[in-house]
């Protein structure tokens, strides 16, 4: 009997050992988990805090550039704007001088056999003015650089000037020296210029 009642009492002492090894582990495990999970969740926060910062900066950034470039743009609309008043300031006296093509006009040039192309040409036109000297200027024969000399103007501007006369039939071509090329006003530009004359005479009474 006492024999048995040791082998009880060294069972249950092992027991107890084991037991106590087993609450020990258990609780490294659930400190371990602890910690583990602690780890995992201050990770996660960290990058859903990165990706979300990152997400309101570029937005920022981005927003900045609009701004930035919706205010080039609105400068170069601004300077647009100023530089088209500018022009209608420049061109209101121009248009001022217009011509309208009607009543006594039409009819007087009608009657010249000229058409309203060259009434714009002459009067309405940009340049009307300069091509109105050349056509004059060759009431005497002349070549396009002696018209570049008299007037001081490029000779490409002569060019191009004299390409609408010779095509309206107020200038024409009269000799040929070399390469020179001589032109002269037509007798349809004769008449052009005196018809121009009288309306510029007509109108500077009518604005007095």
């Amino acid at each position: 009997m006492p024999k048995i009642f040791i082998h009880n009492k060294r069972m249950s002492y092992c027991c107890s050992e084991q037991e106590g090894l087993s609450a020990e582990m258990s609780t490294k495990t659930i400190s371990l988990a602890v910690f583990l999970f602690t780890a995992l969740t201050l990770t996660h926060a960290a990058l859903v805090d990165y990706r979300s910062g990152a997400a309101e900066t570029q937005p920022q950034f981005k927003t900045m550039q609009d701004s930035k470039i919706g205010g080039n743009q609105m400068l170069y609309l601004q300077a647009r704007k100023l530089a088209g008043a500018e022009l209608s300031l420049g061109d209101f006296g121009a248009d001022s001088r217009r011509g309208v093509w009607r009543g006594l006009t039409r009819s007087k040039w009608s009657e010249m056999g000229l058409c309203c192309g060259v009434f714009d040409l002459l009067v309405n036109m940009k340049g009307g003015r300069t091509r109105t000297m050349l056509l004059r200027s060759l009431l005497e024969p002349k070549n396009k650089l002696q018209l570049s000399h008299e007037f001081g103007i490029d000779w490409k501007a002569v060019d191009g000037h004299m390409t609408r006369l010779l095509q309206y039939g107020l200038a024409d071509e009269v000799m040929i020296v070399g390469t020179c090329r001589v032109y002269a006003t037509t007798r349809k530009g004769k008449c052009a210029l005196e018809l121009v004359d009288n309306w510029h005479e007509r109108h500077k009474v009518e604005c007095t």
